[in-house]
């Protein structure tokens, strides 16, 4: 089968992409047919992508309750979009949406918070960003936050008292953990004290490209060992130490990635709109194809590529998500 046409067999889901952050600054729109940014509902219908999960992002700049403006200025523009869209984008926050999106197609979003400043080291604000649809939490990005220590850090920090709260309620609630953006000492902290379940929405592996952004091989088995996933990301300094990178350098973490965590732990985390710039032959949703048949040229048996496109994805997140909204 050709690769564009298993994509639109398939349920294909994106662990990470920053859209609605950018569509905040430019006042732009999700919907509209032509647009600066890697992502949009056009192209996520043109390439069968069927879920995207949006990071609701905010930068070391942004600090106490200018986060948190932030962080509810990117919900409201998704929730915004979803409702304006007459139910051609749909907000998934719940199993039975997720299965109807499954059973009858289209597009949906789901929505993560990438750091856990927004929350201004309030567990109260952890049960209003969950009924406001937040379904996953990433407690840091790159920098040290009020939860956690980052990757881009040293000395390597870990779990803050408020970290170690926030993964409590979390576990109470079912939300699911993004261990993306965390240094090596939190990780590992994260393993003994969080419950729930784990994923890494967005990273590469340091095989090929050292440093505590990207994911070891102990990091990769332990996600699997947990029932969660690593996916794969598109940002060319993760992939290659220099120079440009292709689909062909995406391949060679994924294969890594499948070789050492196994095939239901590995699944595709793009960074659409988080990054200025992409893999040469990756520019969008509508190269996916192009990863596809990196796969098929390598043999990957449909059923595997089916599981890292999307399957391993839903089975995730069918675990996690609540019975009702």
């Amino acid at each position: 089968m050709q690769a564009s046409q298993l994509l639109h067999q398939a349920f294909v889901c994106d662990g990470h992409a920053d859209t609605f952050r950018n569509l905040v600054f430019q006042e732009g729109s999700f919907t509209a047919p032509h647009g600066p940014n890697h992502l949009s509902l056009a192209k996520m219908r043109a390439s069968g992508l069927n879920l995207q999960i949006a990071a609701v992002y905010t930068s070391a700049a942004e600090v106490g309750p200018a986060s948190t403006v932030m962080a509810l200025r990117v919900i409201e523009k998704i929730q915004a979009t979803c409702q304006a869209s007459l139910g051609a984008l749909r907000l998934i926050s719940s199993r039975p949406q997720l299965g109807e999106l499954v059973q009858s197609g289209g597009q949906g979003i789901l929505i993560s918070l990438e750091g856990a400043d927004p929350l201004l080291q309030e567990p109260a604000l952890i049960d209003v960003f969950y009924r406001l649809g937040v379904r996953a939490i990433g407690l840091t990005h790159n920098h040290n936050s009020p939860a956690a220590g980052g990757c881009a850090n040293q000395p390597s920090l870990g779990l803050t008292d408020f970290g170690k709260l926030l993964l409590e309620r979390m576990a109470q609630l079912g939300m699911l953990l993004d261990t993306a953006h965390l240094s090596r000492r939190a990780f590992d902290e994260v393993l003994d004290v969080y419950s729930g379940p784990l994923m890494n929405s967005h990273s590469c592996c340091q095989k090929f490209v050292p440093g505590e952004r990207n994911l070891a091989d102990d990091q990769l088995l332990a996600l699997a060992r947990r029932g969660g996933l690593a996916a794969v990301t598109f940002v060319p300094k993760f992939l290659v130490s220099s120079g440009s990178a292709t689909s062909h350098h995406v391949f060679a973490h994924l294969q890594h990635m499948v070789e050492i965590a196994g095939i239901d732990a590995v699944a595709i985390g793009s960074d659409f709109d988080g990054v200025d710039q992409l893999p040469t032959d990756l520019q969008g949703p509508q190269h996916l194809s192009n990863l596809v048949e990196r796969m098929q040229e390598a043999g990957w048996k449909e059923t595997d590529i089916l599981k890292v496109l999307g399957g391993n994805w839903l089975r995730v997140l069918a675990s996690v998500l609540p019975i009702s909204s």
